[in-house]
């Protein structure tokens, strides 16, 4: 059986999380960390164009985050899978997370 890609993120110079891998139970926490703790009052911007998995604790996460940290989560360039489930949690527009570009 395959584990898939471990999960990454990585923070530019502008504040961009750029996320690769899987993001699931096991990597759900680290996000919420990793990201609020380098926000510094800014709205999180996720870019996801690497992301390959997102299950419901990854969705929790991403939540966890706009509550968090009070500001906007845009969410770029997510592929369809990740976008499907997105859809599916009903998050885009709503619980302060914004999906770039909208379906």
């Amino acid at each position: 059986m395959d584990a898939g890609q471990p999960f990454e993120i990585r923070i530019d110079a502008e504040g961009v999380a750029w996320l690769s891998g899987e993001l699931d139970m096991a990597s759900a926490d680290s996000l919420v960390d990793e990201v609020s703790m380098r926000l510094g009052g800014h709205p999180a911007v996720l870019d996801m164009s690497e992301l390959t998995f997102l299950d419901s604790s990854g969705v929790r996460a991403i939540v966890q985050l706009a509550a968090k940290s009070e500001q906007p989560v845009f969410i770029r360039q997510p592929p369809d899978n990740i976008r499907k489930v997105l859809a599916i949690a009903g998050i885009d527009g709503s619980l302060g997370v914004r999906i770039d570009p909208p379906s």
